[in-house]
């Protein structure tokens, strides 16, 4: 099962969908840094995680 995080950092509309948590976890990482200048703790973005279905 894919997993999903959604930015919610004001006017940031971001999805990221990853095929595992540590992906996920490493693209949501390089968002946070890239766009908002900032970072986010491994376990905070595993706690809001959600899981969705594989892409086709």
């Amino acid at each position: 099962m894919a997993k999903r995080w959604t930015c919610v950092e004001a006017g940031c509309d971001e999805e990221i969908v990853a095929p595992d948590v540590e992906t996920a976890v490493e693209l949501v990482q390089r968002h946070i840094e890239e766009i908002h200048s900032s970072f986010e703790l491994e376990e905070m973005i595993e706690a809001v995680l959600e899981d969705v279905p594989d892409p086709a």
